[in-house]
């Protein structure tokens, strides 16, 4: 039920809920009905649904700040359970210092040897799936990908990275409200803390990864060793879950929709455009939230000082008042406004990274793969957190 209540658009839709995350869109069309900016009674807080006013939100740090949180919980008005990030969780002067540091990582030069070990592993791991013919995609192909190139490319060591998945689990699965499930997560929290603050020392990483250019930010003055240490530790946290779930839900929707994947197969160079459309299509960040610095009107709606907004990022990628047919899955689509990586000053750092990893993942996928179907029904997890698979059953045939 929808109402208008002392002049705010209300809704008791629940964007945590089990119903939503198994089909947000949805609830999405709903939301974007009513308006441009509701409020959601079940956790007083305010949404933004259309691409216009999630646009709106995040170019606007001076009203929209970052430091109250990317998820529910309040950081003006509670204590994080780790110290914040000094990158995602601080807004200018300071993010701007720390920022400028991790732009400095992707270089032509750093992309290109990205490249080269990325897909290397990626037709290795192609070569498996089409060789075993039915593969449970998820754990057997998509999973092994990034955990393998991203840390490799931040200068890890090559063992017990798992726990990196844990940890991911417990950053995005306290986005929402508490649940059983993150409470259970969180009892790992000092084990798991202990094994991310180990390796994300300097001594611990190679001397030719991302890890340690950040490092020699510190050597040059730019940001403390301690500062550094955080910066690895917001790079492994925001590096590793996204990407996973991201080419999962691309995979999914490749093996969907056999036309877009004939036409991907016969011009395998359309990889990183398959990769982009499925991040406006269906991707593993679709919300975050924002935090009210002062009170103010915003779209005819006044916010008070610290409330909490919830932008949702998914919703904006299918607004039809932004987008041509948004419910339908186009590689070929022309995309020039992408808001899955977010927008303004905290648009995601690595996003560069990000896609060269779909884009080489999905080429190798193409120019080996022939058949690519589902093999039985895929699987969503519904716990908060970042939207992904736990299972896709495919099958796989080579072209050759």
């Amino acid at each position: 039920m929808n109402v208008m209540s002392n002049t705010r658009v209300v809704s008791d839709i629940d964007p945590f809920s089990e119903e939503f995350r198994a089909d947000p869109f949805r609830y999405y069309a709903q939301l974007r009905a009513l308006g441009p900016i509701v409020w959601l009674e079940k956790y007083g807080i305010w949404v933004v649904q259309h691409y216009a006013q999630v646009r709106s939100v995040l170019m606007d740090f001076t009203r929209f700040s970052n430091a109250g949180g990317g998820g529910l919980t309040n950081y003006f008005k509670e204590p994080n359970w780790r110290q914040p990030s000094i990158i995602l969780e601080v807004d200018p002067p300071d993010h701007e210092r720390t920022r400028k540091v991790m732009m400095r990582l992707f270089t032509p030069g750093a992309l290109q040897k990205m490249r080269t070990g990325f897909t290397r592993v990626a037709e290795e791991l192609v070569d498996a799936a089409i060789a075993r013919g039915s593969v449970e995609a998820v754990s057997e192909l998509v999973q092994p990908f990034p955990m393998t190139v991203f840390p490799d490319a931040v200068g890890m060591s090559p063992f017990d990275r798992e726990i990196m998945l844990v940890y991911g689990g417990m950053v995005f699965g306290g986005f929402g409200p508490r649940t059983p499930w993150y409470d259970e997560l969180m009892s790992r929290a000092e084990e798991v803390g202990a094994w991310i603050n180990a390796h994300c020392e300097r001594s611990a990483l190679t001397m030719d990864g991302l890890g340690a250019t950040i490092y020699e930010a510190a050597d040059r003055g730019e940001i403390t060793d301690a500062e550094a240490k955080l910066l690895v530790r917001s790079f492994l946290s925001a590096g590793v879950d996204t990407t996973i779930d991201s080419i999962g839900l691309c995979l999914r929707a490749l093996a969907e929709h056999p036309d877009q994947w004939a036409i991907l197969r016969e011009d395998p160079s359309l990889a990183r455009a398959a990769f982009e459309e499925a991040t406006r299509y269906d991707s593993s960040s679709q919300s975050l939230f924002r935090t009210t610095t002062g009170s103010f009107e915003f779209e005819g709606q006044v916010l008070g000082k610290h409330e909490k907004v919830l932008v949702l990022i998914g919703s904006a990628g299918r607004d039809p008042l932004a987008w041509e047919e948004p419910d339908r899955f186009d590689i070929q689509r022309r995309i020039t406004k992408q808001t899955g990586y977010g927008v303004g000053i905290h648009v995601c750092v690595a996003q560069m990274m990000a896609r060269l990893e779909g884009e080489v993942f999905f080429r190798a996928l193409a120019e080996k793969v022939d058949r690519l179907e589902m093999a039985g029904l895929s699987t969503l997890r519904l716990h908060p957190g970042l939207r992904g698979l736990t299972s896709l059953p495919i099958l796989l045939t080579g072209k050759y």
